[in-house]
């Protein structure tokens, strides 16, 4: 596969023409660059032709990769979304958490449709950090949809949607895009709207909540700074020189020394958690690597939690289900268990009393047998594919019990004579009435909860997806360098300086 990009490297160094508009073909077809030159028709001594893309075609081709980049985003995307956090598959679900990293419980749709624009913005914020401002706009208006498909009340309540709003205007001032004004206006208005409701008037609740607000306030740098741009194409110079002002004095706040973030990144820390804590701790490198500990305690911890009610949930699958429908309820379960009786007879007693403590307790201790039909998840009499014979009958019946009896014994113990006629004797020769059959181990998921599973092909886009654009770190999107943003603010102060004179 290497041996086309250096074949049209050579070419490119000889003629000064860039390696990614050439093209090769022979023997009538395209040389593909990913391929084997012996899986494309080319062998020792053939002839190559080489060509050179046109500006038009280039666009063309750009087009066509984004477009297609594009639905493998949105495929893999989508794949998550329809996974539930309960899931066999720890490494293919995405979990929605509140500003303190503890996940929330949203009704199947909504969560669907913010695990959906998540994703997107997620992709779209890692292509701002390209500079791929074009295919980063596609991407965040994309999300943009996807949010638009939930509740106002949740769009209002947390921070996502309006860091997505700010995220679109900043492409558009990127991408020199003076048409889209009108859109700006709004999304910054809902923005900072948005802002104040989740962060409080003067951050206040987010000091409540985190313990401090230095990290969000590199969002109201871009904020201030898009509304100063806002106004300088309004005409409003004043307001604009007003809010460029503001937008410099916080920016000048947050400034990390650039020593003290190698200082502490050498220490084996992440460079984005490294100049987030750097600036909650003032640039005091101590603090900064205390509260960077502190974080990552709190957040093991919530991964902790989270991994063992995951756990349970699985636990209370293969539990099954109560005679009513209900699923066994793993807090008594647990509690018997750990008085010591065996797991399955406790799963059995929970399942006949209906999750009743007293009865499930009275069960186990003064009757044991009659949980003996329904301690082995193996003994499926449904699965089961021998015959019962009139000798197996009357070799039971031999010994005092009833024919029908008899029978329905011999199948649920699989034609077993010993085990059927003990459980006979045991339970007095009648038979426990069985779960029905959703109700049993391992079959109680509703239809509703039932898992996709992901192709090889989904499973490819969303490691694509997730490897090299999806942050481990949750406050990623707080980690902006605001280089770029120093430089607006410099260009438009200088602007509006030179129109004073």
């Amino acid at each position: 596969m290497r041996v086309v990009l250096i074949s049209k490297k050579r070419i490119s160094d000889q003629s000064k023409i860039p390696a990614e508009i050439l093209k090769l073909i022979s023997c009538g077809h395209v040389i593909e660059d990913d391929r084997q030159l012996s899986h494309q028709w080319v062998r020792h001594n053939s002839q190559v032709m080489v060509i050179c893309l046109s500006e038009g075609e280039m666009e063309a081709r750009s087009q066509e990769e984004q477009a297609s980049r594009l639905a493998r985003t949105k495929d893999a995307a989508q794949a998550l979304a329809n996974r539930k956090e309960d899931s066999d598959h720890d490494n293919y679900f995405i979990q929605i958490a509140d500003q303190d990293g503890k996940p929330l419980e949203l009704p199947d749709g909504e969560r669907r449709a913010l695990s959906m624009a998540m994703m997107l913005n997620e992709k779209g914020r890692a292509c701002l950090k390209r500079k791929q401002y074009g295919e980063a706009l596609v991407l965040l208006l994309e999300a943009d949809g996807a949010f638009k498909l939930c509740r106002s009340e949740i769009l209002t309540a947390v921070d996502n949607y309006a860091v997505l709003c700010l995220d679109i205007v900043w492409c558009y001032l990127c991408l020199e895009n003076v048409s889209e004004l009108p859109d700006a206006e709004s999304r910054l208005t809902m923005c900072q709207d948005c802002f104040r409701r989740s962060y409080g008037d003067n951050l206040e609740r987010l000091a409540g909540i985190k313990g401090d607000s230095s990290r969000e306030l590199a969002l109201y740098v871009r904020l201030y700074l898009l509304q100063g741009i806002l106004a300088f194409y309004h005409q409003q110079h004043n307001l604009a020189l007003t809010l460029l002002n503001k937008a410099e004095t916080t920016l000048n706040s947050l400034q990390v020394d650039e020593s003290k973030l190698m200082q502490v990144v050498s220490m084996g820390f992440d460079i984005s958690e490294a100049r987030l804590c750097l600036r909650a701790a003032g640039g005091n490198v101590s603090n900064a690597i205390t509260k960077i500990t502190e974080r990552r305690e709190r957040k093991k911890e919530i991964i902790e939690k989270e991994k063992e009610k995951r756990q349970k949930k699985r636990l209370a699958l293969k539990l099954g289900k109560t005679a009513d429908g209900q699923k066994v309820n793993i807090e008594v379960y647990e509690s018997l268990v750990g008085m010591g009786f065996p797991t399955s007879a406790v799963a059995a007693s929970l399942r006949q009393t209906n999750n009743d403590l007293h009865r499930a307790l009275e069960l186990l201790q003064e009757q044991p047998e009659l949980l003996q039909l329904a301690t082995d998840p193996d003994e499926d009499d449904d699965d089961w594919k021998g015959v019962i014979t009139d000798s197996m009958i009357a070799m039971v019946t031999e010994v005092g019990f009833q024919p029908l009896i008899a029978r329905e014994a011999l199948q649920r113990y699989r034609g077993n004579i010993e085990k059927t006629v003990q459980a006979l004797f045991a339970c007095g020769g009648i038979l426990p009435p069985r779960p029905s059959k959703e109700n049993r181990p391992g079959t109680s998921r509703d239809n509703d909860e039932v898992e996709i599973e992901l192709t090889e092909e989904q499973k490819k886009a969303v490691e694509e997806l997730i490897k090299p654009d999806i942050p481990e770190n949750e406050e990623d999107y707080l980690d902006l360098t605001l280089d770029d943003e120093a430089k607006f603010i410099e260009q438009y102060k200088t602007m509006l300086a030179s129109l004073r004179k």
